[in-house]
């Protein structure tokens, strides 16, 4: 399925960027695609620039509703269009840049319908277990989110709305894949994130998810390249959000990025990492974690797990654990039943030849 036709458009303006960082990443990470041939990885040449942090739609003390842990729904997808007017695309080799950054935003949400079944484009929202919580996912190098729909998918039939950005270059849309941008998607995640909530986050207004999203609940989460982009929403002192309650990260080392890690933020992350990680070393990413991550943390080893395939292909042997222990941590962090936590060590003990839980 193409989850990116029937595109609607908003246009907004970003606050102005004031905090500059330095980005240092490894020479050959990347988001997927084909494990026997990666794409290589430079380090950007701009310097990271973030924008100040934004209120959004009012958020609730509260939810008003807590969505069923346990219950399955349909489906639904669409594909929403924000462009920041405020910010350049960058100009790279055969592109001549743009004066504005351009996101196509692929949304996947509880919908009316059989839960078994594949996404449907445009579905009706199921409102009754609404307002669901917020999984704002970001993309590896070279693919957009459409690369990652089983997984994201078996999130929104658990019961949340996931809202996945087309990052400009660095998924090779409109041109590329390029990381000459890489250093402004800490403004662009915000950026969408502002855009979905104003658009979803509140019954007011006519977008067809309208009030659908809970604003109180919202998590980051992301693979490889997409991993740095939400672990700075969570833990970097450049990029915090307070709107982001919880981190899923994937395929990566933390310790690529350069910049004061907030260590006491409070903010829960699941970190998986594959032990037999082509882009990513893993013995220099557990490292990192076990100096630099504090409680509350959970760090799952992949046990022969590569870069791309257990994050998004249902016949990877690790990919339905990740989607059980992922799911999980959504639980008992943004949904708040803590006694899901647990399950993410039933996971690993149910799968003990594949997955390993470090302490």
């Amino acid at each position: 399925m193409n989850p990116c036709r029937r595109p609607r458009t908003a246009v907004r303006t970003a606050a102005a960027s004031v905090a500059i960082v330095v980005l240092t990443l490894a020479a050959t990470a990347c988001g997927g695609g084909d494990d026997s041939a990666p794409v290589p990885r430079t380090s950007p040449a701009a310097p990271l620039a973030t924008a100040p942090p934004t209120t959004g739609p009012p958020a609730p003390a509260t939810a008003t509703t807590v969505p069923p842990v346990g219950q399955r729904y349909a489906v639904g997808v669409r594909t929403d269009t924000y462009v920041d007017a405020s910010r350049p695309t960058a100009a790279i080799p055969g592109y001549a840049g743009a004066p504005d950054r351009t996101f196509p935003v692929s949304v996947w949400y509880p919908a009316t319908g059989e839960p078994d079944g594949g996404p449907v484009v445009d579905a009706p929202p199921d409102r009754r277990g609404g307002p669901y919580p917020l999984v704002l996912f970001s993309h590896g190098y070279a693919v957009t989110p459409a690369f990652y729909e089983e997984l994201l998918a078996r999130w929104a039939a658990a019961g949340y709305v996931v809202a996945a950005p087309t990052y400009p270059l660095l998924s090779g849309v409109p041109a590329g894949p390029s990381h000459d941008d890489y250093g402004k998607v800490f403004t662009d995640q915000r950026f969408v994130l502002d855009e979905v909530l104003a658009q979803m986050g509140t019954a007011a207004g006519a977008h067809p998810l309208a009030g659908l999203v809970d604003p109180a609940r919202v998590a980051a989460a992301g693979q490889s390249d997409g991993e740095i982009a939400a672990f700075g929403a969570g833990f970097l002192e450049c990029c915090r959000d307070p709107r982001v309650k919880a981190v899923i990260a994937m395929a990566g080392n933390l310790g690529n990025i350069n910049n004061a890690v907030r260590r006491d933020s409070g903010v829960p992350i699941l970190h998986l990492m594959g032990e037999a990680d082509e882009l990513q070393p893993y013995a220099d990413a557990i490292a990192w974690d076990r100096d630099n991550l504090t409680a509350p943390r959970w760090m799952v080893t992949l046990v022969g797990g590569t870069h791309a395939p257990p994050y998004r292909d249902p016949a990877s042997p690790h990919f339905d654990g990740v989607t059980e222990a992922t799911t999980a941590f959504l639980d008992g962090t943004i949904k708040g039943d803590a006694a899901r936590l647990a399950a993410i060590d039933d996971v690993v003990a149910a799968n003990g030849a594949r997955f390993r839980l470090e302490r």
